[in-house]
């Protein structure tokens, strides 16, 4: 498996693989110190090239960091590849796999959402983009939302606004888990594959105001007994 690597990496253009090497090098960096405190220097010390090297491929680090967001951006948006071992009609397993990639990638790489964060907060441009990646995602479950409840009253800006009220629960949750590292909720030590179907549980209730299917849970089955 190695050799393949190596021949598949052989076949890509030079400057192709100096510029994910800096990516990779930008990653490393960022999860150690965050943006503000990211410096040109410390990703070439951390790819192992010349600092003149940075130059000929990115204009400045902000460039460097869209590029690896803008990525990430892309990773969240890919619906049919996270979805790719669900069916249509399972509406529970669809909000897991979506709820393991966001937990995964929380767990795996907090500095780079947290620097998200950090260039909404800086570059309304930047914001304005993942924002609109954001709404987007929400979009498709707001459009199926008339033909799983075909008797709903509900206006479409009001289907909107449970769809985000519903989903903003699961990100206050992975934000203090992973970037705030809340104590309260580290301390339930729970898994990745935990937590994402507890996330997707809670969401499952909110939207079709009932439990999740027994036998599609295995670890938040005592949420079943919630009920009157």
């Amino acid at each position: 498996m190695p050799a393949a690597t190596d021949k598949a990496s052989a076949r890509r253009p030079k400057g192709a693989l100096a510029r994910e090497r800096l990516k990779a090098a930008a990653v490393a960096v960022l999860e150690r110190v965050g943006y503000h405190q990211l410096r040109i220097k410390d990703v070439t010390a951390e790819a192992g090239v010349a600092a003149g090297l940075f130059h000929h491929y990115y204009s400045d680090l902000k460039s460097l960091v869209e590029e690896i967001l803008d990525e990430y951006i892309a990773k969240f948006e890919a619906t049919e590849h996270i979805e790719r071992d669900v069916s249509k009609g399972d509406w529970f397993n669809r909000l897991r796999s979506h709820y393991q990639v966001a937990v995964r990638s929380h767990a795996e790489h907090p500095g780079i959402l947290n620097c998200i964060n950090q260039f909404c907060a800086d570059d309304p441009a930047f914001r304005a983009r993942w924002q609109a990646s954001y709404n987007r995602r929400l979009q498709l479950l707001a459009d199926v939302f008339p033909y799983v409840f075909p008797g709903s009253e509900l206006e479409p800006h009001e289907v909107r606004l449970m769809v985000h009220a519903l989903s903003g629960i699961g990100q206050d949750v992975l934000r203090e888990c992973y970037i705030e590292r809340n104590p309260d909720l580290l301390a339930l030590q729970l898994s990745e594959a935990e937590l994402a179907e507890w996330l997707a549980a809670l969401f499952y209730r909110g939207l079709f105001a009932r439990n999740p299917p027994r036998g599609q849970l295995q670890h938040a089955a005592r949420l079943l007994s919630l009920k009157r």
